[in-house]
């Protein structure tokens, strides 16, 4: 390039019929000086149009870095986003054990109390039946007196009737006894039954609540890995490109 600027401007500049061979020294020494001028002026000009080009590398190169850098650092994000929602998961799953452990519970419960119920309609049928044995024997007394006469003394029958009396009226209270906590404890069972099914209704409405904020952390999760992917995909493009961009310059 250099030589062909020296040959056009000397040309350029002298007879058509006019050489180098002809001239003085002095005009030989001042062409040379222009030819080393033009020369010096096409070797500034490289100087400048290379560093602009090592200066647009240097900028696309920070350029990539700088890229190069933001992937890392939303990769080191999404690590600690996976973390986190791993931790969040492992947390909801121990919630919904442990949800699952208290409704078993409860409902273990609620079948201790209903066999405790069964038992006191077992002992009240027992009692029934005493009492209705006591008062066959009442009734067998009285038929009895009637017939036997070492009952013929008004004080016997008084304290006969007194033991019998007696008797039979612990029987009723025992009996009225075993009702009232048969009642109480049949309203106290309707009652925590009644409690322990909402109970069960809650901790399973919770626990579906739990599952699908596991299923939406599963779901952020699967959109953030696509992002990343899309990322990474986009950074490797504009690094091949601008690695084809630098070849061509």
């Amino acid at each position: 390039m250099a030589g062909e600027l020296q040959h056009g401007v000397g040309m350029s500049t002298m007879p058509k019929n006019f050489t180098l061979e002809n001239a003085s020294p002095s005009t030989k020494l001042l062409e040379k000086r222009r030819q080393m001028f033009e020369v010096q002026e096409a070797l500034e000009l490289q100087k400048k149009e290379f560093a602009r080009k090592e200066e647009a590398f240097r900028k696309r190169e920070e350029a990539l870095k700088k890229k190069d850098l933001e992937l890392q650092e939303s990769l080191i994000r999404f690590s600690k986003f996976l973390q986190e929602n791993d931790s969040k998961r492992v947390r909801a799953e121990k919630k919904a054990a442990d949800e699952i452990k208290s409704r078993q519970q409860k409902q273990k419960e609620i079948e201790q109390l209903a066999e405790t119920l069964e038992q006191l309609r077992d002992e009240k049928e027992h009692v029934h039946d005493v009492l209705d044995k006591y008062m066959q024997y009442h009734r067998y007394l009285e038929s009895v007196l009637e017939v036997a006469d070492e009952y013929q003394e008004i004080q016997d029958l008084l304290m006969r009737h007194a033991t019998l009396q007696a008797t039979n009226d612990d029987l009723r209270s025992h009996q009225q006894r075993c009702a009232c906590e048969a009642e109480a404890i049949r309203a106290a069972l309707q009652a925590f039954n009644k409690q322990k099914t909402d109970e069960i209704l809650n901790l399973n409405n919770r626990l579906a609540q739990s599952k699908k904020q596991l299923e939406d952390y599963e779901q952020e999760a699967s959109l953030q890995v696509t992002i990343i992917c899309f990322s990474n995909h986009t950074a490797a493009a504009e690094a091949k490109a601008a690695s084809g961009g630098n070849s061509r310059c």
